[in-house]
């Protein structure tokens, strides 16, 4: 008959019930039958079969007869001798071949005694070694799964987080914006801009637009000069200076006890060039917003020292 030794990553892990040591690499094993539990030979052999609590091989578990009394023969008229053939006959112990190693086992048995695998199921029962791989693997790879996913809305949170603080910011920065532009300082300085422009540009009308009704003019002599008079006096460059150029920098809003919140005064300095004329200094105006001027800023005096 055939013996082979059962597969050792069967048995990795795997303690002898009966003196419940490891059972190693080499040791000599049979495995029961009909439940598969691995046990050392001479701890089966000692036990006169398997340890395990309930299983038929185990002499200490009460077996069952069932007598077929259908097959019954008369033995009357027969000697001792030939009723002791008889019984030998009817206990003569069929075998089947296990397909994995080769070797003979009982013919009702689930497991081979020789080499462990599982004759019903067609395979070796998943040895301890494997079944901690797996429970390791799906452990680790719920581990994986979780750090990507924490990972994943780990990056989510902090893009969403990054929109909204740019988002913030715009808001802000647009909101800042409009308070800006809606306010006094910027429609005051886009005022004079735009009316140096028209100076520039030599148009007389759009120069005039920015200037009230009342406007005074007061030169580096200190004398007076009326609305009429100092559009001629402008015009009057327009048609014999050239390439007329103005610079205005350092704008002060200057506030003091003769400023209110519709009357503004602003300094800053001038630069006037021409092909035949340039001159220097410091520029006061004096702005007016009211229902005369439409809620617009105006100029109703003008400094130049």
């Amino acid at each position: 008959m055939n013996t082979s030794e059962p597969k050792y990553d069967f048995l990795k892990n795997k303690t002898c019930p009966y003196c419940q040591s490891k059972i190693k690499s080499n040791a000599d094993v049979i495995i029961c039958s009909h439940c598969g539990t691995p046990h050392h030979r001479e701890c089966w052999d000692e036990n006169n079969g398997c340890t395990t609590y309930g299983c038929i091989n185990n002499p200490a578990t009460e077996k069952k007869i069932n007598v077929n009394y259908s097959g019954a023969k008369d033995v009357g008229n027969k000697t001792i001798d030939e009723i002791k053939k008889s019984i030998s006959g009817i206990n003569e112990i069929k075998t089947i071949v296990c397909p994995e190693c080769g070797s003979e086992t009982e013919e009702n048995s689930v497991y081979c005694r020789h080499c462990g695998y599982n004759m019903k199921e067609n395979k070796f029962p998943d040895s301890d070694a494997k079944k901690e791989f797996d429970r390791e693997f799906k452990k680790r790879y719920k581990e994986k799964v979780g750090i990507t996913r924490n990972r994943f809305y780990l990056t989510l949170g902090s893009f969403l987080l990054l929109i909204s603080a740019v988002a913030l910011l715009f808001y802000i920065s647009i909101t800042k914006l409009n308070a800006y532009f809606s306010s006094d300082e910027y429609l005051i300085k886009n005022t004079i801009e735009n009316w140096k422009e028209a100076w520039e540009d030599e148009d007389i009308n759009k120069y005039k637009s920015y200037m009230t009704d009342d406007y005074e003019y007061y030169g580096k002599d200190g004398k007076k000069t009326e609305l009429k008079d100092r559009l001629k006096r402008i015009e009057w460059s327009f048609k014999n200076y050239k390439n007329i150029r103005i610079k205005f920098t350092d704008y002060k809003l200057i506030n003091d006890s003769t400023t209110s919140e519709n009357d503004r005064k602003i300094l800053f300095n001038q630069n006037y060039e021409s092909d035949k004329f340039s001159e220097k200094g410091i520029k006061t105006l004096r702005m007016y917003k009211g229902t005369e001027t439409n809620g617009e800023w105006k100029i109703y005096r003008e400094f130049f020292d």
